[in-house]
């Protein structure tokens, strides 16, 4: 009997089984949250510590969706929610670090005349970080933490798979996300409003987290797309953070008058940023909208 040519791989894809990638995924994400909020739970106040372990948390829930085809996200539904909520907490956090390093940066400019108010404004923004961080403490050190994690890292070791176990198809995974992030770049690019942007934003996130969960079923042209991407979300972050330090700075002169020039110093800076911001993300997303990007 004459042997049937084997069928034609739609993409090549080196990795082992998918239930044994889901793992790889989720447990290397679970990892760094145990390492990262371990470090926050033992006295750490270190910036850096609250960007791995929100990065971990975004990880872990990103890679769980976006491999929905092989995984089965209801059974795991309730955790991920209580893991967003986790993310949201170290974020508060990690925003006004970013806003203290950037006042900080323009504060350092301002006239010496201004630099008593431009301290205290600083230092105002340091108290709202110290009682966010003091909340993220509340709930590390909390027994639904405990149950979290403990939830967590067994998922990571023995994730619910959906049977049969097949790879990701890659135009499933990629293809809603890719057309929403489209929509958001053609109304940005319409309207180039602070809201359009920070919207681009954050489908551009989703569609790098969904590219990265495809890495180890698709290789290097999934790693391609998601570097790109992650040139475009950098950009629109900064808008975004400059946006935040904007509207904060402004509250802080329509509570203090006796900070309100030294605010509008500082926000100047800010809104520089902004404008500069808004030139450089086309380029990036015409570098990231190109075919070639495309892997699925």
């Amino acid at each position: 009997m004459a042997q049937l040519p084997a069928p034609e791989a739609r993409y090549l894809s080196l990795a082992p089984r998918p239930g044994a990638a889901v793992r790889t995924a989720l447990v290397a994400a679970f990892d760094g949250l145990v390492e990262h909020t371990g470090e926050l739970r033992r006295g750490s106040t270190d910036p850096e510590e609250i960007h791995d372990a929100r990065v971990a948390a975004r990880q872990f829930r990103s890679r769980a969706v976006a491999l929905a085809s092989v995984l089965d996200v209801d059974a795991i539904a309730s955790e991920l929610d209580d893991l967003r909520g986790l993310a949201r907490a170290l974020g508060a956090v990690r925003d006004l670090d970013v806003l203290l390093e950037d006042l900080g940066t323009e504060a350092g400019g301002v006239p010496d005349g201004l630099r008593p108010a431009a301290a205290l404004i600083v230092s105002g923004f340091a108290d709202e970080r110290a009682a966010a961080m003091a909340d993220v403490r509340r709930r590390l050190d909390g027994p639904a933490n405990e149950r979290l994690l403990r939830s967590l890292g067994s998922i990571a070791a023995a994730p619910p798979l959906r049977r049969p176990e097949r790879d990701p198809e890659p135009s499933v995974v990629m293809t809603s996300v890719w057309k929403a992030a489209a929509r958001r770049a053609r109304a940005a690019a319409a309207t180039p409003t602070d809201e359009t942007l920070h919207a681009l934003r954050i489908r551009t996130k989703r569609a790098r987290y969904a590219a990265e969960a495809l890495e180890p079923f698709v290789g290097k042209p999934a790693a391609r797309f998601a570097r790109s991407a992650g040139r475009l979300q950098d950009i629109l972050g900064r808008h975004q953070d400059a946006v935040v330090a904007i509207d904060k700075l402004s509250d802080v002169a329509a509570r203090d008058p006796d900070l309100a020039f030294a605010a509008g110093w500082i926000s100047a800076g800010r809104a520089r940023l902004r404008a500069d911001t808004r030139d450089a993300w086309p380029k990036a997303w015409r570098s990231l909208a190109r075919k070639e990007r495309r892997f699925w």
